[in-house]
């Protein structure tokens, strides 16, 4: 069975005040405002290949990447037909005409064989109506100093013009105003444009003006976005290149299980990200990592076991230690309408062989590493220490210390276990070794026992006990009304935590989402108000230690890191908002001494049922902050008000376990 090659163009030139679109005519070009569309053979829909060809003559595949890529789309309606920005990858002026090659192959049945069409598509703008061509480029490239992206050579490119640049002019918007440079002009503000390889390529540096910055501005955690404009008229049609790029230089950090990939929240809105060939959408549950919104922050968790990882080896100072790293990843946003990705390659650090921290025993000394990311929040290596404070660390960075210690001194131990001589000492971070204010920290302890035997093979062993507390007996309220206190684990508020679940992980300042609801009851007239809300150390509501998160409805103000109320406004098909209060606090610690106390946190509310008929309760129509006056009359009593209609007290069913 042969190929049938058939050279097949139908050119129609329409000017660019005409829009024309010729239906049920193979081969049919239409000129179209921003675009124009070619008519395919209906019968090869559905299975076939489709090309265009560059300024080479050599063919490329248009690919559903290709056509993300490119400004392309192929498009089954009533016709069977490809659609062609004016902007697209490949499109060629030729004698003032737009014109761009096209072939098709696909299997015809009523032939019975294999086919070949070929095609030409021309549009011809008049002078008198300039044809506008706009792209949307959106896909940044990140370094550690710039941001750059790369469209295909437009009609002229930057090289072009060289002897007359002032005819590109760049629109700069720093998110308050524009202003409109030269190319020459805006080189010197720290842009750069250039071609190469028959690609346009825009780059913005970090200190260029009109960058704009979100996040922590002190920390590494910092996001650059550049919002250009680049505009050409070349007599006959206009040509304008929105460039949007974004930036989080370090996005990236690493854990013993995990890679980290945290983005500052700006003006964008996250859509997609690609890890290799896999991608991952925030509506859809991924059992490959987890994706998670903080309050200023967008949190990417991938496990190290991720399907497309792979572990590379790599100097460690005296030793050889392993990274891992995984594909290209592009994260995407939705800035203002338009798609904008950055794309980076995630690498860990250099650490010690194996899934914990190797602990080497050879030629008299002990190697192993601390890192930072082995806490959450990260641990602040200024304050580690072996059980030998005046034993400093061999290799120190911002993200890692390298100990190499004698056997025979900094604090290390050696006792004979199974025949072996086994040697000992410990790392640790302790908040009693460091100044403290208040009863509760959100900073990390470490303790970590690291051990080795001594022979031959120079065997490597770490040990690390992790206790866990038992759940307590899940608390009960009686009564006609029934309040209860809920926890979920994230701020969509969709399942909360079953009773089995508990005691609920979480790491110190992550946050917990928690509710607060009256259940069984369907009048629309009662209002649920909460009163206080605290945490202790045990499982009873008047137990001590204890820590105020709500005072009188409102946020306690002796915290550093205040209750975050979620409005019932923003979750929809809630029939009775009035039952529910949402709010979210941020992990922590009891403390006494430096010492940790417990790592179970218990909260509790006390909650009063009102009516929405009497609104003239100072009870029951609270504002923050709270009045003295209000918080006297309370103390009195509820039992003389009409408007409390009850008062009840409710505990989350288990405790939260505090990593």
């Amino acid at each position: 069975m042969g190929w049938l090659s058939i050279v097949f163009s139908v050119v129609i030139l329409i000017f660019g005040w005409m829009n024309v679109n010729v239906l049920g005519l193979e081969g049919a070009v239409s000129c179209l405002p921003d675009s124009m569309t070619l008519e395919l053979p209906l019968e090869a829909a559905a299975n076939h290949q489709l090309f265009v060809f560059d300024r080479n003559n050599k063919p490329i595949q248009i690919d559903p990447a290709y056509e993300l890529k490119c400004q392309y789309t192929v498009e089954v309606v009533t016709v069977f037909q490809l659609r062609v920005g004016y902007g697209a990858c490949e499109v060629q002026e030729q004698n003032k005409s737009l014109f761009l090659a096209v072939q098709i192959n696909y299997f015809s049945k009523a032939l019975g064989q294999t086919v070949t069409k070929k095609y030409q598509m021309v549009c011809l703008p008049t002078q008198s109506d300039n044809l506008q061509i706009s792209r949307e480029v959106g896909k940044t490239r990140c370094t550690q100093s710039f941001m750059e992206v790369m469209l295909p050579q437009q009609l002229p490119n930057f090289d072009a013009i060289s002897n007359t640049l002032q005819e590109w002019l760049v629109d700069i918007n720093n998110g308050q105003t524009t202003t409109t440079m030269t190319l020459l002009q805006a080189r010197s503000k720290g842009y750069e444009f250039t071609v190469a390889n028959n690609l346009m390529i825009v780059r913005a540096y970090f200190t260029a003006t009109g960058i704009q910055k979100f996040g922590r501005l002190q920390s590494d955690k910092v996001l650059y976005l550049a919002d250009l404009t680049l505009k050409y008229d070349s007599g006959f049609g206009k040509i304008t290149i929105l460039v949007l790029m974004i930036c989080v230089p370090a996005p990236v950090s690493c854990n013993r299980m995990n890679v980290l990939i945290e983005i500052p929240s700006f003006v964008g809105t996250f859509t997609n990200l690609l890890i290799g060939t896999r991608l991952y959408r925030p509506s859809l549950p991924s059992t490959d990592l987890s994706i998670s919104r903080q309050q200023n922050m967008l949190r990417i968790t991938v496990p190290k076991r991720h399907p497309l990882a792979r572990t590379m080896a790599c100097p460690l100072g005296f030793l050889t230690g392993v990274k891992t790293v995984l594909p290209d990843t592009k994260l995407t946003f939705n800035v203002r309408g338009t798609l904008t990705s950055m794309t980076f390659t995630p690498v860990c650090p250099c650490e010690m062989k194996g899934s914990d921290p190797a602990v080497l025993c050879q030629d008299g000394f002990m190697d192993f590493e601390v890192s930072s990311n082995d806490t959450l929040p990260p641990l602040d290596l200024g304050t580690v220490q072996l059980r030998d404070p005046t034993c400093r660390p061999s290799v120190s960075s911002k993200d890692s210390l390298l100990f190499h210690i004698p056997l025979a001194s900094c604090g290390t131990t050696s006792k004979v276990i199974n025949g072996k001589l086994v040697y000992e000492n410990e790392i640790r971070a302790l908040l009693k070794d460091r100044p403290l204010l208040g009863v509760i920290t959100r900073d990390s302890e470490y303790v970590l026992t690291v051990q080795c035997y001594y022979d031959h093979t120079a065997d490597a062993n770490l040990i690390v006990d992790v206790k866990t507390n038992a759940p307590p007996p899940p608390a009960m309220e009686q009564g006609d009304l029934i309040v209860v206190l809920r926890a979920y684990p994230d701020v969509l508020y969709r399942t909360p935590y079953r009773d089995q679940d508990y005691p609920v992980v979480r790491y110190l300042r992550d946050p917990l989402y928690l509710e607060v609801q009256v259940l069984n009851r369907l009048d629309p007239n009662i209002k649920l108000v909460l009163d206080d809300c605290w945490a202790t150390g045990f499982p009873s509501p008047s137990s001590l230690p204890r820590w105020n998160i709500i005072v009188d409805g409102c946020q306690y103000d002796g915290d550093d890191y205040m209750t975050v109320f979620h409005s019932m406004s923003k979750f929809l098909g809630i029939p009775f908002p009035s039952h529910y209060r949402r709010f979210e606090v941020k992990m922590f610690t009891f403390v006494s001494g430096g010492v940790v106390q417990t790592n179970s946190i218990y909260f509790h509310c006390s909650t009063l049922i009102c009516d929405l008929l009497k609104p003239d309760s100072d009870l029951c129509a609270k504002t923050c902050p709270s009045s003295a006056s209000v918080k006297r009359r309370r103390g009195l009593g509820s039992a003389g008000s009409t408007a409390v209609l009850g008062e009840v007290v409710t505990s989350l069913p288990g405790p939260v376990a505090v990593l």
